[in-house]
């Protein structure tokens, strides 16, 4: 017997009921628990409940990423095999007066969509389908402990700074529009509960982009991000791009960007011969091969998530060079050029708090999503960071 009842997004609040004539006349084994998510930012989460046979059930309405289902008639003794996914990831099975509970718990949000039950050839399924939201904050009990997973630290880098403007259009410097992005998003990823941030820079300074890779590595960030803008002199360009690291430029235009933006130090007097020879050494490592194919994974979250964020997205949006300051061995890193001062649109996006609020909402939904499905991010507690000139923590 099979009955499918249908829970709209809209009215998501009403309880999911399904009950039989007759409840059944035994203990009824719950066998297995497996959840699964697909999609991106849309994301779908598929809970299958196998059983040796069909029986009552009632699922309650999800609360802060929790669902409780009942089943009338199933034993709480029962030890069902477990397969979370990175949305639901733990559940606890108790006795209750019509049989048994299982008590679902989510990292998002959860909306009920369906609750059916399939009985075939004796084996009995129960399917529930949930639209997976925004990613659930931290309650305060949860916060970590010394010794304990500690939240993620993302270190943002805003470009340029002090004696170096970058690019500059109309009295709009880019070392400005990259300062107030990255105040603008610390907060936004602060305010989520979910990330420890620290800057490489929050005043108008000078910072090498030796020493922006050092405080990242000292400070046990688990993603770096550089912020930046662009400009053109010819033509016309416009849109966010994503730039990962690769030894071979994506593109001629990628590639002189990085030349650009790798002459940063060159205004503060360092010599950049010693650190190209070390780098080329960590380049061959298997570290850095891994950590780019983490930095390819959450640059191709960002573009998604921007793109659904803020919509002006360049051509070939995810672009590779060889970019100094993305060179940690060790850390995911990513250089996020906002737009081009260069581009009327574009200009007046990035001086605007709306826009780039929009933005950093859709850093904080990309970074939710790798860290998702990254699974090596977890780091321990990490020590006091060590500090460089212009640079601070928060």
């Amino acid at each position: 017997m099979q009955m499918l009842m249908r829970v709209s997004r809209r009215f998501a609040a009403v309880v999911a009921i399904c009950l039989w004539g007759q409840a059944a006349l035994g203990d009824v084994s719950v066998l297995s628990i497996d959840s699964q998510t697909e999609g991106w930012l849309n994301r779908t989460t598929t809970v299958t409940i196998a059983l040796d046979q069909a029986i009552p059930f009632r699922v309650s309405a999800p609360q802060d990423g929790r669902v409780a289902v009942t089943l009338n008639g199933a034993d709480p003794h029962s030890q069902p095999a477990f397969h979370p996914d990175t949305v639901i990831n733990r559940y606890n099975l108790s006795g209750a007066q019509e049989g048994a509970v299982i008590s679902l718990e989510a990292q998002r949000m959860l909306t009920l969509q369906t609750a059916s039950m399939t009985n075939s050839g004796g084996a009995a399924r129960l399917i529930l389908t949930f639209a997976a939201g925004s990613r659930l904050s931290r309650s305060p009990h949860d916060a970590p402990r010394r010794g304990a997973t500690a939240l993620p630290l993302v270190v943002l880098d805003p470009g340029h700074g002090g004696i170096d403007p970058g690019a500059v259009r109309l009295d709009i410097a880019e070392k400005d529009i990259a300062l107030a992005f990255g105040q603008e998003l610390r907060a936004v990823l602060l305010e989520s509960g979910r990330f420890d941030v620290r800057m490489t820079r929050d005043t108008d300074v000078f910072v090498t982009l030796r020493d922006r890779v050092r405080f990242a590595r000292e400070s046990g960030a688990a993603v770096f991000i550089s912020l930046h803008a662009n400009t053109v002199t010819r033509g016309n360009a416009s849109g966010s791009a994503i730039y990962t690291l690769s030894e071979d430029a994506s593109s001629a235009e990628a590639a002189a960007l990085a030349e650009l933006e790798n002459r940063a130090d060159t205004l503060g007097g360092v010599d950049l011969g010693v650190e190209d020879d070390d780098l080329a050494l960590l380049l061959t490592d298997m570290a850095q091969r891994e950590t780019n194919a983490r930095s390819a994974m959450l640059a191709r979250a960002t573009v998604e998530a921007m793109r659904h964020a803020v919509g002006v997205i360049r051509s070939n949006p995810h672009r590779s060079a060889g970019f100094r300051v993305l060179k940690a061995p060790d850390i995911p890193s990513m250089l996020i050029e906002l737009g081009f001062l260069s581009d009327a649109t574009d200009r007046a996006n990035m001086i605007s708090p709306r826009w780039r609020g929009h933005a950093a909402q859709g850093i904080l939904a990309a970074l939710d999503d790798w860290v998702e499905r990254d699974g090596v991010l977890s780091a321990q507690v990490r020590p006091a960071p060590a500090r460089v000139a212009g640079a601070n923590g928060d």
